[in-house]
């Protein structure tokens, strides 16, 4: 399928209209994720268990961020499924990675390591094969937010983008051993998808309410990086260095990696993540969005390479955003195979420093 672009579907209206929009759309592809969610649950629960939870977090999404929740509303009406099942999708802290096994190789560049001095981000997003099918590219206008543009799986649940006011979101999933009840980090990544500063960005990811969090690297026009490594309980906002960046599924700051629920697992992670450094510092001063095209295409460390070949777990897109320009490639499947497809947003006049 890396031949055939992700579809795109650009909605807009009201956070209801938005999200009735995206439901009748992606209808049998919601459907198909939740028949997936109903074979998948982990061991020692039931269905019902997982719906009994999901209602706490619903609770604390409602009272932080109500104008989302009433997105998935029109998500579960358009396509007619119960919200409280269609929440589910949203809470992978419930499935203890029964469900989603993810995997992500990020690289950021900005200035002298760049051919042009522009900020590029780059991200492999590495699933179980079946996600696949259900990819579509959203361009969203809800509100008066500025429109965003983010790869999804059926609509739902967001893994990476960039939105008109130059606010670009990409990461990694980490494991942290104190997940606990509270506000689904991918109801976080739809607030920093709304973003108009970084710093607003900054404060989603430190949501003091969240059941869990992701490594989020957020970027802005001006060249500010920082990848934000988070947990329940804990972050640590890692600023670019030297003008290059990596990330990968394992945390790198000292006070995180106390919070790494396994440490015995991060072995691929750890190689993905030293050899992206490599790629960078071998690339510095030439990076393009061209050059990260070949970069994730790389397959040192086969099969835990940064281009995913594999039957549990596959690359099954990747993206390069050039921030300052608002405008990204996009390919689905593995980066070796894909055929690039090139996305743009119009800029929002930049803010006033007041």
């Amino acid at each position: 399928m890396a031949n055939h672009p992700i579809p795109v579907l650009p909605v807009r209206g009201t956070y209801r209209e938005v999200g009735f929009q995206i439901g009748t759309a992606m209808r049998p592809a919601l459907h198909a994720l939740m028949e997936q969610m109903r074979k998948r649950v982990p061991a020692g629960l039931t269905y019902e268990d997982l719906v009994r939870q999901g209602r706490v977090f619903l609770a604390y999404s409602r009272g932080v961020y109500p104008q989302y929740v009433e997105e998935l509303e029109g998500i579960a009406e358009g396509a007619e499924l119960p919200l409280e099942e269609l929440f589910l999708g949203m809470c992978e802290e419930l499935w203890e990675s029964s469900l989603w096994r993810r995997g992500c190789t990020d690289f950021a560049a900005r200035g002298r390591a760049t051919v042009d001095g522009s900020t590029l981000l780059a991200h492999t997003n590495d699933m179980p094969p079946d996600m696949e099918d259900r990819l579509v590219i959203l361009r969203v206008q809800a509100g008066d937010e500025p429109e965003f543009l983010a790869v999804t799986d059926a609509g739902l649940s967001i893994s990476a983008g960039f939105n008109a006011a130059g606010i670009a979101l990409t990461g990694n999933e980490v494991s942290a051993r104190d997940v606990r009840p509270g506000v689904p980090r991918l109801l976080i990544v739809r607030a920093i998808m709304a973003a108009r500063r970084l710093g607003e960005a900054m404060d989603a990811c430190l949501l003091p309410q969240r059941a869990s969090n992701y490594n989020n690297i957020i970027a802005d026009p001006w060249g500010e990086v920082y990848s934000v490594e988070g947990s329940a309980t804990d972050a640590e906002a890692l600023y670019i260095d030297g003008d290059i960046l990596a990330h990968t599924n394992h945390y790198l700051s000292p006070t995180m990696r106390a919070m790494e629920a396994d440490r015995n697992g991060i072995g691929g992670s750890i190689l993905r993540y030293h050899r992206a450094m490599h790629l960078l510092r071998e690339n510095f001063g030439q990076l393009s969005p061209e050059r990260f095209q070949a970069m994730l295409a790389d397959h040192a460390n086969y099969p835990v390479s940064i281009c995913k070949h594999g039957i549990e777990t596959v690359t099954v897109f990747s993206i390069i955003i050039d921030v300052g320009r608002r405008r990204a490639w996009i390919g689905r499947g593995r980066p070796c195979e894909t055929i690039w497809t090139e996305h743009q947003l119009e800029p929002l006049s930049p803010p006033s420093p007041a």
